[in-house]
């Protein structure tokens, strides 16, 4: 029911002594009025009303509420001066500073004049507002020609409402309106802060509450390989938890892309989206395109996951894609994933797929897993002697188009105790096993091969954690100490298969060590904060730390080693025998006072005196319209680099916004960007301009982006 004819009827139910009224009297249901009260009508609350004068005419059958009319009935209000209803003809006049208002929206008028059979009439000199999208439309003379309709003559439409004057509007001469639809005018003038700045003869904008079909403002871009890029998304409503866009891309160097996009919400954690693109390129003289898209899905203890990713060409990512990790990318990588958890175990079923993007395309040797199956027990108190179990069991099958196939089976399985020493000292032995199993055809004559290897081991860690208050100043320090030993012996692996080399074990006689501290600030009733914590681990391989034979990390080694190897690796060092010492890797986090932050991280050869991997940087941060952050790092014989980003409201109208990382090794900026807003008094509105620069590919983009608050927004 439309708010006027709720407001009426709560008016006839007054005056028929159903309600609350402060002026004296109780008069009989006028017969226009039970009828309103058929099935189907009902008030959702209890009604109030006060006025000077209340009177009823049952011969005319005219209902009659003078000087200072309030009505209230659950969250909505209505005030007037006088109030008129003839329930022959269904004709209702408000006059005299007329007011509206509920939880959603709200109008303010001279007079209102409305049939409410017909639901047409004229509202005189006034606004109206509905808060959930924030519009509000003015106008002199408002006719509700419908239902939800309005014709609207000299108004303005703006989603800014400031007083006493929004910062931007369009002032139309006439216009048609519907709510949850559009409003269509003429003769309209676009004006900021009052300037005029753009006349349109003709327009049409949005008025909705609910998700409705139709075009989206356009974007507009520029860089070196589309040219000049015009997108025009058209957006269509399928039902309740679906919906798409289709855009057209029109570039100036490679032609029309038509792209579809996809979404769906099938419950609050479950949701997903898939894309598709397919052109002719003008440059490469070829049909080009690319599908990808992803969903999460779960339901109990079921998860369903997968993502989708296959251009048709290796070049696609460097011509059509803004994205340096798609860009860079030796594959492109889809993936299904579904698992199932219970109180001491998961199980999961994923299909990965590989599509090679730097390869030869006359040998296709990219592997796919088709399909993987893992099964994990968390860890699981056994009732012997206080036991835990832990492990984890996987098979998969490895496919490959110019290779052979692959069956591989792998499990890991640990046994463990913790055993109190004192107070906060515990000891925890443990004991393991990793086999594997993989069976192959090494050639089409000798026919599948069966190989495996069986890996045990086992070891201990001490640990030890202390706390100290500072009684009076509301500091905590606490400190965590730990020293352990795995031994892992030599077993002979030399016979798996190329394939299997990242799950080759290397022997380890090895104890770590690590220390942490952290100094905490702690305060009744606030989170505690963090002012200082610090991290130190250092490992010591009796004899030496013996490779592996494998180009991956070692699942079995501990950080700081793992760390130095992929260093090794990167760098093109051959594996060798490692020193019995580890590198020290050491990370500091230092907060002193608010908003400011310093970061530290290390990995120190001792014996070269060189840092393998150093990090040191800073970051200021108020809020996300100021804050700097600098960061310098480097990794021995791979990388130099400095990296800053900036974000600053110079002005209360002007923001600043700066990311640059330049390579100190190989004296470039690898990526950059620069670009300024312009906001006005509020947020109603904005103006953008950024410059990005990459030299990975060689490409600089440009960005002019308008913003309307409720419209869109135009540019990319």
């Amino acid at each position: 029911m439309s708010p006027l004819r709720c407001l009426v009827i709560a008016f006839l139910l007054i005056a028929g002594g159903l309600a609350d009224v402060s002026a004296e009297g109780r008069f009989p249901i006028p017969l226009p009025l039970k009828e309103l009260m058929k099935p189907g009508i009902h008030l959702d609350s209890p009604v109030h009303m006060t006025a000077d004068t209340l009177s009823y005419e049952e011969d005319t059958g005219v209902a009659l509420a003078e000087g200072n009319v309030e009505m209230a009935f659950g969250t909505r209000t209505m005030r007037a001066d006088r109030i008129r209803y003839d329930s022959a003809t269904g004709e209702a006049d408000l006059t005299g500073k007329v007011r509206y208002k509920d939880a959603s929206e709200e109008f303010a008028f001279d007079r209102i004049t409305i049939n409410l059979d017909s639901e047409k009439g004229v509202l005189y000199n006034g606004t109206i507002r509905i808060s959930s999208s924030n519009y509000q439309i003015s106008s002199q003379r408002i006719e509700k020609t419908g239902k939800s309709s309005f014709l609207i003559e000299k108004g303005t439409l703006t989603t800014c409402p400031c007083d006493p004057e929004p910062d931007w509007k369009f002032e139309v001469r006439r216009a048609n309106v519907t709510l949850d639809q559009y409003a269509v005018g003429k003769d309209i003038t676009f004006r900021i802060r009052g300037v005029p700045v753009l006349w349109l003869p003709w327009g049409a904008f949005p008025v909705k509450m609910t998700r409705q079909s139709g075009l989206l403002l356009p974007k507009f871009s520029s860089n070196q390989s589309r040219g000049f890029t015009l997108e025009v998304p058209y957006y269509q409503v399928i039902n309740r938890w679906s919906d798409a866009t289709v855009t057209l891309d029109a570039m100036s160097r490679r032609g029309y892309r038509p792209e579809v996009e996809y979404r769906f919400v099938l419950n609050p954690e479950s949701v997903g989206a898939v894309h598709a693109t397919y052109f002719r390129d003008r440059v490469e003289e070829q049909n080009r395109g690319r599908f990808y898209g992803g969903n999460i899905f779960r339901s109990g203890p079921f998860t369903a996951n997968a993502t989708l990713e296959v251009p048709t060409d290796s070049n696609y990512y460097l011509d059509m894609v803004d994205n340096n990790a798609l860009v860079a990318a030796r594959h492109a990588r889809s993936e299904g994933f579904v698992s199932v958890t219970g109180v001491h175990s998961e199980h999961a079923l994923s299909v990965v797929w590989n599509k090679d993007l730097q390869g030869d395309p006359g040998a296709d040797n990219t592997v796919q897993r088709v399909p993987e199956y893992t099964m994990t027990l968390l860890p699981a108190g056994i009732p012997v002697a206080g036991i835990d179990l832990s492990g984890e069991i996987s098979a998969t099958r490895f496919q490959r188009g110019d290779g052979y196939d692959e069956l591989r089976a792998r499990g890991f399985g640990e046994v463990s105790r913790a055993i109190p020493l004192y107070r906060s000292v515990t000891l925890v032995p443990y004991l393991f096993v990793d086999a594997l199993g993989t069976r192959f055809d090494a050639s089409p004559v000798d026919g599948p091969s069966d190989l495996g290897r069986i890996v045990p081991g086992g070891g201990a860690t001490l640990s030890a954690d202390v706390r100290k208050d500072v009684p009076g100043k509301g500091l905590v320090h606490t400190a965590g100490i730990s020293g352990g030993f795995r031994y892992v012996p030599t077993v002979f692996q030399d016979d798996l298969p190329i394939t299997d080399r990242w799950s080759r074990l290397a022997p380890q006689s090895q104890f770590l060590f690590t220390l942490s501290q952290r100094l905490l600030g702690v305060k009744e009733g606030a989170p505690p904060k963090e002012f200082l914590s610090f991290h130190i681990e250092w490992a010591y391989d009796i004899g030496g730390s013996e490779p592996s034979g494998s180009p991956y990390v070692d699942p079995l080694a501990p950080y700081v080693r793992a760390l130095r190897a992929q260093i090794d690796t990167g760098a093109g060092r051959p594996a060798g025998k490692i020193s019995a010492a580890s590198d020290i890797y050491a990370k500091l986090g230092l907060n002193p006072v608010e908003r400011w932050g310093f970061h530290g991280e290390a990995l120190f050869d001792p014996v070269d005196t060189t840092f393998t991997v150093g990090a040191v940087g800073g970051e200021y941060r108020k809020d996300e319209d100021h804050r700097f952050l600098v960061d310098y790092r480097i990794s021995r014989e791979l990388a130099e680099d400095v990296r800053g980003t900036l974000a600053w409201r110079l002005l209360r109208w002007l923001r600043l916004q700066a990311m640059a990382n330049y390579s100190l090794r190989n004296g470039y900026l690898t990526d950059g960007r620069v670009g300024v807003s312009v906001y006005p008094r509020s947020e109603c509105w904005n103006l953008g301009f950024t410059v990005d620069r990459t030299t990975q590919p060689d490409d600089t983009t440009v960005n002019l982006t308008f913003g309307l608050k409720g419209i869109g927004s135009a540019g990319n």
